[in-house]
């Protein structure tokens, strides 16, 4: 009898489709109604947008989020995984909350455009060590808990201090996440019928789609890797570094063939964009999407 794998919702590409795609947004409805206090109504026009956030200076940094919803009102809801814990979390949640507040407006546009960002983190590991409870939420306000705005909303899920026992709404979608056998899944369908359409679609999920996640972003990287190198050479040469970074470029080529080695190289990364930018279209990318990842026009990507 063939073993039957479930892909955990943990791993960033299945969390990402089961949540983050419009296919599957009834699932992602769910799940944030158990935990949002906003009207029924917002929920009837929610949409996955695009996750990528602009710069803010020309040289800014440019910024990825995991997932990133609007909803009828205009409500911007973003949604991260943080499976490892890393350095200065906290600093980069509010970065990213903060980054989806300010690009919401263009030049001269009036403050009353914005819309309220609700960011929602989920921790598979301790974040807040000062905390008991596995939810917290986090808004603007003094110390006698008067709200200043609404603006901006963060919520911390940490998986870690789950209970063994469900205790509200929200917990079997949190339990979804923790499971990592066959009969816990089953177990968990059994006794939380809601969770059957979520456990359903991990169990389809192949890890085929998992190597070609694999494959993209090792491609990605790649790219990052060369567009740091080109900052780096734009940067020495605004400081007035050029000759010295032309003689580090220099070495182990004959003098007088930097020229024609920096067309080929120049040639080569214009070739990989393009193999990047077919694959993304394989994987039923967006043109925009494509657009930020590769920097190639429009046009071309149409093309491809």
């Amino acid at each position: 009898m063939k073993k039957e794998h479930f892909i955990s919702p943990l791993e960033d590409f299945a969390f990402k489709q089961i949540f983050g795609e419009q296919q599957n947004i009834d699932i992602t409805r769910a799940f944030l109604k158990t935990l949002l206090d906003i009207p029924q109504e917002e929920y009837d026009r929610l949409t996955v947008v695009n996750p990528y956030l602009g710069k803010i200076l020309k040289r800014g940094k440019i910024g990825i989020v995991d997932i990133k919803l609007t909803t009828k009102s205009g409500k911007i809801i973003h949604i991260e995984l943080q499976v490892e814990k890393r350095a200065n979390m906290r600093k980069r949640i509010s970065y990213y909350s903060s980054r989806q507040l300010s690009d919401q407006l263009k030049w001269g546009e009036d403050y009353e455009k914005l819309h309220q960002v609700v960011s929602i983190v989920i921790c598979n590991h301790i974040l807040l060590e000062e905390e008991e409870a596995y939810i917290n939420e986090y808004n603007m306000s003094n110390d006698k808990n008067r709200l200043f705005t609404d603006l901006q909303k963060l919520i911390i899920l940490e998986l870690p201090k789950l209970p063994k026992e469900a205790d509200g709404a929200l917990w079997p979608w949190l339990r979804f996440f923790t499971c990592k056998k066959k009969e816990e899944y089953v177990m968990l369908v059994k006794k939380h019928p809601e969770m059957e359409k979520p456990v359903s679609y991990a169990r389809r999920m192949s890890w085929l789609d998992r190597w070609r996640d694999y494959q993209l972003h090792r491609g990605l990287a790649k790219t990052d890797e060369r567009m740091l190198r080109l900052q780096i050479e734009i940067d020495a040469t605004a400081k007035g570094h050029t000759e010295g970074y032309t003689k580090g470029l220099a070495k182990g080529h004959a003098e007088g063939h930097i020229e024609g080695h920096s067309e080929g190289h120049a040639k080569g990364k214009a070739e990989e964009k393009l193999e990047i930018a077919r694959k993304m279209k394989t994987l039923g990318d967006s043109v925009e999407k494509i657009n930020i990842i590769t920097g190639l026009p429009i046009d071309t990507i149409n093309n491809l």
